[in-house]
């Protein structure tokens, strides 16, 4: 097994390769170069997201944030609360209400529970699901205690992300 300084050298190399390669990929989709700093490139991406989420939502490329945010409110809440069975002249307290009835009861039958069960009985649900295919999808025993588990899952991260980076 590693010594722990060495886990971290690893990390850390793993962590600086993941930043080069976002930074270029960020750099060339925001129409900046590469060797611009961060603060360019997050400019230049703040103005292309803008101008395209503002278009999305029907208004102009050059509208402010706060029309932005406005149109996408309307939008929102015209959305949810349908999908939630409100009203249209149903308040956000009253959406949220029925949004969070559907949500429990769509997770519940989700994880082979019943509509109506607790919060507590649908996570036990969803605990045995997810270490039993994290278990699964890692190489690990079924009885594998969650310590092993995760070691297994943190080996096939890593090596994902070494074949990721080696691309």
């Amino acid at each position: 097994m590693k010594n722990a300084k060495s886990r971290q050298e690893e990390w850390a190399q793993i962590g600086s390769d993941i930043e080069r390669k976002i930074k270029k990929d960020l750099a060339i989709w925001a129409g900046a170069d590469e060797g611009d700093s961060w603060e360019t490139i997050g400019q230049k991406m703040e103005s292309k997201i803008r101008g395209e989420v503002a278009t999305n939502v029907g208004g102009e490329p050059a509208e402010d944030w706060e029309t932005i945010g406005r149109r996408i409110e309307g939008r929102v809440k015209s959305g949810m609360g349908e999908w939630a069975g409100a009203d249209p002249e149903d308040d956000w307290d009253t959406i949220g209400q029925k949004a969070s009835g559907r949500i429990k009861a769509d997770v519940a039958t989700s994880v082979g529970g019943e509509t109506d069960e607790d919060w507590e009985e649908i996570g036990r649900h969803i605990e045995n699901r997810v270490s039993s295919g994290l278990g699964q999808w890692a190489g690990a025993e079924a009885d594998d205690d969650w310590g092993t588990v995760g070691r297994k899952v943190e080996d096939k991260v890593k090596a994902a992300l070494r074949k990721w980076l080696n691309e």
